[in-house]
């Protein structure tokens, strides 16, 4: 019982602080472009649709969404697969028809990951982690991801 009354007394021993160690990705922006075209057009009726070329494989899964240059909520998405290193986005509207005439910023976006690509995404899978140039990253958990912005007037 003395032993228990001693112990209670002391102080716990400091513990160090320490940082999370998070891979290098320095290096992974340098190369070739994997965006190598980009263009968004309006449609007659004033749809916008967004297309491209992209040094990927076939079958990897691209979201394309459309924001205001400083707004934080997208005014128009899609998700796409890339054929033949391209891309073309069916016809997007916003919440109240065709987006406005104006400058928007285009982020697009890419998890190499099983949940995020699917079956239909297997080659992403294999090419993911070899990926290199600008907008390629590594999330926390050190899966590839593509995420780049482009800004453009409709």
């Amino acid at each position: 019982m003395l032993s228990a009354l001693v112990s209670c007394g002391r102080d716990k021993p400091a513990s160090e602080l320490s940082f999370e160690s998070l891979p290098d990705t320095s290096g992974l922006s340098a190369g070739a472009d994997v965006v190598q075209e980009f263009e968004p057009y309006r449609m007659a009726n004033g749809a916008v649709r967004v297309k491209g070329r992209v040094r990927v494989p076939d079958g990897t899964l691209i979201q394309i969404a459309i924001k205001s240059p400083k707004g934080q909520v997208s005014m128009a998405m899609a998700q796409v697969r890339v054929q033949g290193q391209w891309f073309d986005t069916p016809p997007l509207l916003g919440e109240h028809g065709p987006l406005p005439k104006g400058e928007y910023r285009f982020e697009l976006l890419s998890h190499f990951t099983p949940t995020w690509q699917g079956a239909e995404g297997e080659g992403a899978l294999r090419a993911g982690p070899s990926l290199r140039g600008p907008g390629i990253t590594r999330a926390r958990d050190g899966a590839a991801a593509l995420y780049l912005v482009k800004e453009a007037r409709l």
